[in-house]
């Protein structure tokens, strides 16, 4: 097999820096281009905006250190935990998995679907048939046929490539949903352009610009006398005005400049476009560890969220076809997941078995297990002293 991870060649894509001369125009034309699925040029954008901004960049690591701190496991489906064919099911998939050798860089590529909108890792199989590495295949590698049409490989990365290589997709694990980064983009571009008018203001008015003004009827050498005083206050000298002379500063005008609040506006949208609504700033003035807590609480909150979407991509080009090849005929009974840890949601979980418990009514262990992601066990009961 002719793996596409082995050949990928970025031509002279490496020397392109997209950022140059960016406005809303070239901005659109790069989205409206994805809109017919040639991607090309919109994904090295994306890849370039997701590491200059520093909100942007911020809020993508938080985003998927989460994420990765979650461990993963193989569950059995409740109802079949009886069942041996089960347990075969599980310790096969957990061999699977384990067998994969770049497994936690290859989650951490398929995260950044969930700001370009997709993202492909192609299976590398081992002489046992099983998968041993997930190759990263960049977003900037593939076209489309308009939105919904069959991935294919654009060789080289090229620019207003309109067809490519068409793949087979069991041999790939993609994710596809709505591209963050297509907000996150003019978000992009409107801070950059506040930011390049206000340092505009700030060279012109940041050091104010001073006038003398001289006494009304001065001749002609006085106001040489003047100008030479001027220059020494310019040049941080000392000395006296004669009466009725003044200084004048040219400022910016009434008010304080509104630069810096659309910039924190900004940086409001893209934390909010980034946590899904949950968040509105990455760090408050005079927050302390209660809110870092909150604000990591949030971060696991949506990485739960993250992990059961890439759970169950996962599962679909994973778990089923390898279980259907090697239990033919046997239903799935066993799935991968992410663990979430124990988590607030957990602990209410326990918290409500031990309350039915106290009522006199019992739990299913297996659905206990299956909510709380523990393997359960029973404690030996203690002998009675005799």
């Amino acid at each position: 097999m002719r793996y596409l991870y082995l050949n990928k060649n970025h031509g002279t894509r490496d020397a392109n820096n997209p950022l140059r001369s960016l406005n809303i125009s070239r901005l659109v034309s790069f989205q409206e281009a994805g809109e017919r699925g040639q991607y090309t040029d919109l994904m090295w954008l994306y890849y370039y905006i997701e590491r200059s901004d520093a909100m942007i960049h911020s809020v993508i690591q938080r985003r998927r250190a989460a994420l990765l701190s979650l461990d993963w496991d193989v569950r059995i489906v409740s109802q079949s935990q009886n069942d041996s064919r089960a347990q075969e099911q599980a310790d096969f998939l957990r061999m699977v998995y384990d067998n994969i050798a770049n497994f936690r860089e290859a989650v951490s590529f398929l995260f950044t679907g969930f700001f370009r909108g997709f993202a492909h890792l192609e299976k590398h199989w081992s002489a046992n048939g099983l998968i041993e590495r997930l190759e990263p295949v960049e977003q900037w590698f593939w076209i489309r046929d308009g939105l919904f049409g069959d991935w294919e490989y654009n060789a080289g990365a090229v620019s207003g490539c309109q067809r490519g290589t068409p793949i087979d997709p069991e041999n790939f694990v993609i994710l596809e949903t709505a591209a963050l980064d297509r907000i996150l983009s003019v978000l992009y571009l409107r801070k950059n352009l506040s930011q390049a008018d206000w340092d505009t203001y700030i060279s012109v008015y940041g050091i104010p610009s001073i006038f003398l003004v001289g006494p009304p009827n001065a001749s002609e050498e006085k106001q040489k006398e003047f100008q030479e005083v001027s220059e020494q206050l310019l040049s941080n000298g000392r000395g006296f005005l004669p009466h009725d002379s003044d200084v004048k500063f040219v400022t910016g005008g009434g008010g304080r400049p509104p630069f810096r609040e659309l910039i924190k506006y900004i940086d409001e949208q893209i934390t909010i476009t980034a946590t899904g609504g949950i968040l509105t700033m990455l760090t408050e003035p005079g927050s302390g560890t209660l809110a870092g807590t909150a604000h990591q609480e949030t971060f696991l909150q949506i990485a739960r969220a993250d992990a059961i979407t890439l759970a169950g991509i996962l599962q679909n080009a994973i778990d089923v076809p390898l279980l259907q090849q090697h239990f033919p005929g046997q239903p799935v009974m066993a799935y991968f997941e992410f663990s979430p840890g124990f988590t607030q949601e957990t602990k209410q979980v326990v918290l409500d078995a031990v309350n039915l418990k106290a009522a006199g009514l019992d739990v299913d262990p297996a659905e206990l297990s299956e909510k709380t992601g523990y393997t359960l066990t029973k404690t030996p009961a203690i002998p009675a002293a005799k």
